[in-house]
C-alpha cells in the first residue's frame, strides 16, 4: 500500500455537464492514488475545483470556491482546472490560494502533473489499486450517467469564449465510446446524457461502418449497447435534423427531449451573435419536432441585453418564448466578455432593463413549464430516480422527457426505471402512483 490512503481529495465542479464529465474522469485518473474521496464541505488535503468562465458570475463564482477551499482547508493543496485557467490564468497565479493551474488540454495528463507539482501528496500509486474505474463515491452521487462524445466548437458566436478556451471541434472514436457505454451498463446505469460543446456535429468516418451524423451514432448505440435511454444535452438547432427528431418520436431509446438554444427571438440580433439561422428557421425546426410527438419537451437558451437589443427585439424574443413550440427556458442575462466581438459592439443596454427583460422572459418560461407539467396529468412516465434526498425523506425523479416527479414514499432510489401514473401537477413538478404490471 502507498502512503496516501488516510489522504483526502474533494473536487468541485462549476458550470455545465461537460466539466461534470469531465471531474469524474478526472477523478478516476487519480483513483489509483489511493486518496479518500470527500465531498466538497469536508475536510481535504487535495482541493480541485474545475472551473467555467461562460459569464463574469461563473468567474465570480470559481475565485469564491478557491478561496472557500483555503479557508474550510488551510493545509490543503488547491488545483484550479478548466475554462477559466484559459481565460484569465494570469489573475488565477496572482491568487495566493492557488497551488496549480491546469489548463484543459492538460485534464486528461491531470494524474502526471499534479505527480510532479505536489510529489509529496501524489506518491506514484499502489499496482493492485490500479484501476481507472470511479472510486465508490462518484459511482453513488448520481443515477445517470454523462458521456462526453465531443469538445470544442467551430461556430464563432460573437458572444462566446468557448472556441478559444475549448479550441476546434473534435469528435471522440465511436468504438472508444461505445465500449464506454457498455461499461456504464455493465455498471447498472440505465441512462446516459450525451454531452459536448457542440454534439450536435457528431460523426466518425472512420468507424465501420462510417457514421455520418449524431442521429446514425444515437441509433447505433441503442441497438449495440442494450442502453434503456439515451438523453441528448443541448444541440444547436441547425444540427437537429429530421432523423433525429424521427428517432426520438419512435420511443425507441432516445429520449423525448430536446435543449435547443435560440439565444434571440430577432433574427437581426441573431446576424449580430453569429448565429446560422433566422427566427423562422428556429421556429420551423421547433415546428417539426412536435409535430413529430407534440409529448416531446424543447427546452431553448435565450440571452437578453445583447448590445443593440431594442424593445422590438426583445418582444420577438417573447413571442418566441410564448409560440408554444418551447416548454421551458433558461434565461441568460447578458454581460461583457472580454476577448469577444460582443464587448467591443455598441448599444449597450442598461443593467436595470436587462433585468426587467429576464423577469419578464423567466415569468413567461415558468408559465410555459407549467402548462406541459398539468399536461402530464393521466399519463405515464417512465423515471429515473435521483439520488438527492428531500428533507422530508421523499426523492424526485426524471421522466425521459425531462419532466421532475415526485417519487411515491418507498421507492428505492436505484438506477432502475420505474413507470409513475401521474395523478397531480405542482409547481415544478408532478407526482403519481407507481404502475403495476
Amino acid at each position: 500500500m502507498n502512503g496516501n490512503h488516510n489522504r483526502r481529495i474533494a473536487f468541485k465542479t462549476i458550470g455545465c455537464r461537460l466539466n461534470q464529465y469531465e471531474t469524474e474522469r478526472m477523478a478516476a485518473d487519480l483513483n489509483p492514488f489511493g486518496l479518500n474521496r470527500v465531498r466538497p464541505g469536508e475536510p481535504a488535503d487535495v482541493f480541485i475545483i474545475n472551473t467555467c468562465t461562460v459569464t463574469h458570475k461563473a468567474d465570480k463564482d470559481c475565485r469564491y470556491y478557491i478561496r472557500r477551499a483555503r479557508r474550510v482547508n488551510p493545509d490543503c493543496k488547491v488545483v484550479v482546472v478548466g475554462c477559466y485557467v484559459e481565460h484569465d490564468a494570469a489573475r488565477l497565479k496572482a491568487m495566493e490560494q492557488v497551488d496549480v493551474l491546469v489548463y484543459n488540454d492538460q485534464k486528461q495528463a491531470i494524474a502526471d502533473i499534479l505527480q510532479n507539482r505536489l510529489p509529496d501528496i501524489f506518491t506514484p500509486p499502489d499496482p493492485l489499486s490500479c484501476s481507472r474505474n470511479p472510486d465508490p463515491v462518484a459511482r453513488s452521487i448520481r443515477n445517470r450517467a454523462w458521456i462526453k462524445i465531443s469538445d470544442g466548437c467551430n461556430q464563432t458566436c460573437s458572444f462566446c469564449l468557448v472556441t478559444k478556451v475549448r479550441g476546434k471541434l473534435i469528435n471522440r472514436p465511436a468504438d472508444e465510446l461505445l465500449s464506454e457505454i457498455h461499461d456504464l451498463v455493465r455498471q447498472g446505469f440505465h441512462e446516459v446524457v450525451l454531452t459536448g460543446v457542440n454534439i450536435g456535429y457528431y460523426n466518425d468516418l472512420n468507424a465501420d461502418p462510417p457514421i455520418r451524423d449524431l442521429a446514425e451514432f444515437c441509433r447505433r448505440t441503442i441497438t449495440q449497447t442494450g442502453l434503456t435511454r439515451l438523453r441528448l444535452s443541448s444541440t444547436e438547432p441547425q444540427t437537429v435534423s429530421e432523423s433525429l427528431i424521427t428517432l426520438a418520436a419512435e420511443n425507441s431509446g432516445l429520449c423525448r427531449y430536446f435543449h435547443i438554444p435560440a439565444q434571440s427571438g430577432s433574427s437581426r440580433i441573431l446576424r449580430l451573435m453569429k448565429r446560422p439561422y433566422t427566427q423562422l428557421q428556429y421556429l420551423d425546426r421547433l415546428d417539426m419536432i412536435k409535430k413529430a410527438d407534440h409529448r416531446i419537451t424543447v427546452g431553448a437558451d435565450i440571452i437578453v441585453g445583447f448590445p443593440g437589443e431594442t424593445e422590438l427585439d426583445f418582444a420577438q424574443s417573447c413571442a418566441v418564448a410564448d409560440s408554444g413550440l418551447i416548454d421551458y427556458l433558461h434565461v441568460f442575462s447578458y454581460s461583457d466578455r472580454p476577448g469577444t466581438a460582443a464587448f467591443d459592439m455598441p448599444g449597450k443596454v442598461p443593467p436595470e432593463v436587462i433585468t426587467q427583460r429576464h423577469d419578464h422572459l423567466q415569468a413567461i418560461s415558468n408559465h410555459r413549464w407549467q402548462q406541459t407539467l398539468t399536461r402530464q396529468v393521466g399519463r405515464t412516465l417512465q423515471v429515473i430516480a435521483e439520488h438527492r434526498q428531500a428533507p422530508d425523506g421523499s426523492r424526485m425523479a426524471v421522466a425521459d422527457n425531462y419532466v421532475r416527479v415526485r417519487l411515491p414514499h418507498g421507492i428505492n432510489p436505484c438506477r432502475t426505471p420505474v413507470t409513475i401514473n401521474v395523478t397531480t401537477a405542482y409547481d415544478g413538478y408532478v407526482e403519481g402512483d407507481l404502475s403495476t404490471p
